[in-house]
């Protein structure tokens, strides 16, 4: 793997508080990755963001609550992050997250939005949590 020029960390509990926590150490990550430009880390903070704030509304704890952990990588030419629902139930991702609701649709729209911001995303079952694998390829850039 190339070179690793930043990373972060960020855990606490499935509540809405949590995005601020990641919007915080994102802007920390890109500060110390400035060859990223703009047009990479918009977008896939905007894809974290959304797949984060999607746990916080629809994640189930199994038995007493969810706790979020999130990890964040930053190669020269990949963005990585992995969010980790410690605690929760299986999550039951509809087939239609795919895609974009109709314009008068009040939710729904973002894990389709992460989707076309993002070079893949993954959900998989390990142990007691789902785990989310989110890639964006980086052009290296400023």
């Amino acid at each position: 793997m190339p070179e690793l020029l930043a990373q972060g960390h960020v855990r606490g509990p499935a509540a809405p508080h949590i995005v601020d926590a990641v919007q915080d150490e994102l802007s920390r990550v890109w500060e110390q990755a400035l060859v990223i430009s703009l047009s990479d880390r918009m977008p896939f903070e905007l894809a974290v963001v959304e797949v984060v704030t999607n746990a916080v509304r629809h994640a189930k704890p199994a038995i007493d609550e969810v706790e979020l952990d999130l990890e964040v990588e930053v190669h020269r030419d990949l963005l990585l992050a992995r969010l980790f629902e410690l605690g929760a139930q299986p999550a039951d991702i509809p087939e239609s997250a795919g895609t974009m609701p109709s314009p008068d649709s009040e939710m729904g729209r973002g894990l389709a939005l992460a989707r076309q911001l993002l070079t893949t995303i993954t959900c998989e079952r390990r142990d007691d949590a789902n785990v989310w694998t989110l890639t964006r390829s980086a052009d290296g850039k400023a």
